[in-house]
């Protein structure tokens, strides 16, 4: 008797293991599902975002044809338009530090100094896409 009753319990876990198991499975594809419906950021085009500059960049206000290139402006809009994805939420203000070592980091061969190239990073970090 005793090992029936042993056999109905260890049949009735298995039962409640399967049950359990089962929904947790639906549980988490449900859950998976809603996650890929999530609304999500756009993502950055550092291609889309040179080629905007490309063609927006001389009718800059801060833009000085004169001494510099496009190519001496390119770092610092790389800086702003990569720290819009990095310090999302956050005002240039708030960020302008950071954007200030960003951009000694990217800046390469430019000739620009932070001074100069603040208001291009200003620019794309602000620019609404």
């Amino acid at each position: 008797m005793a090992t029936d009753i042993k056999g109905i319990i260890e049949g009735a876990a298995r039962a409640a293991g399967t049950v359990v198991g089962t929904a947790a499975g639906m549980a988490a594809g449900a859950a998976q599902a809603l996650v890929g419906k999530a609304p999500r950021r756009k993502e950055l085009d550092p291609v889309a975002e040179e080629l905007y500059w490309r063609e927006h960049y001389a009718s800059e206000p801060y833009f000085d044809g004169a001494n510099f290139a496009f190519e001496d402006y390119l770092p610092a809009w790389q800086t702003g338009w990569e720290g819009r994805a990095k310090y999302a939420g956050r005002r240039f203000e708030d960020v302008a530090r950071e954007l200030a070592q960003d951009f000694h980091w990217n800046r390469g061969k430019s000739r620009l100094l932070w001074d100069q190239a603040r208001d291009a990073v200003r620019a794309a970090f602000e620019r609404s896409v």
